[in-house]
């Protein structure tokens, strides 16, 4: 009697196990990625004697990386977006994404829970060919989600800046609107080109856009 009132007991999960279980895999999966990165030389010499220091490469892959999984999306709040459009082709790529994310530690700091940010390129001034890595960051999502707020320079000598997006990790797409799919990627393939001495290296992550989302 005992054993059939058990099983009866355990014959499905409820919603908040089934969340439980899918925010610890997304720490263990966040964990396992945020190492994993491709540094691959590109043939072509830079003319730039300069260029970014391998340490500020992966600083600003890391903040890309862990800004993504904070992603929060809810389907029938308009002024929640997650927008990614791509321009640019092959080895040129200046692409742009735009979304809402939490903002951790808001409860101690007195900030609102969820902020507007944005990444793209921005010419560098003085040289050519080159662009800085922007982070735009609005305290308040309002009703102009994709300007306003705070730009920082989160990496410079940038020639390339490409972002793909997938469901399942089979299939990769170079735009995403959450306005279209209702609903955020499962996975974000990051990769930047950048001037590192007189080189242009390729290095490369995968995000996980935050499960905070219905």
């Amino acid at each position: 009697m005992n054993t059939r009132k058990l099983h009866f007991l355990r014959k499905g999960f409820t919603l908040i196990e089934i969340s439980i279980v899918v925010m610890i895999l997304g720490v263990i999966f966040t964990g396992i990625f945020s190492t994993y990165y491709t540094a691959l030389r590109i043939s072509r010499e830079s003319s730039s004697p300069g260029g970014a220091a391998k340490r500020d490469i992966l600083l600003a892959m890391e903040n890309i990386r862990s800004t993504i999984a904070m992603s929060y999306f809810h389907q029938t709040q308009r002024r929640l977006i997650f927008i990614g459009r791509n321009d640019g082709r092959g080895l040129d790529r200046k692409d742009r994404l735009d979304f809402a994310a939490t903002h951790p530690n808001s409860e101690e700091t007195s900030m609102p829970e969820v902020r507007e940010v944005s990444f793209y390129l921005k010419p560098m001034p003085d040289v050519p060919d080159y662009y800085q890595l922007i982070r735009r960051e609005d305290e308040m999502v309002d009703r102009y989600p994709k300007s306003g707020g705070t730009e920082y320079t989160l990496l410079t000598h940038v020639k390339s800046f490409q972002l793909k997006y997938s469901r399942t990790g089979a299939k990769w797409e170079d735009e995403w609107d959450s306005k279209l799919t209702k609903v955020l990627p499962r996975l974000i393939r990051v990769e930047v080109i950048v001037n590192s001495g007189k080189k242009e290296v390729r290095y490369e992550t995968l995000a996980f856009p935050g499960i905070l989302f219905k």
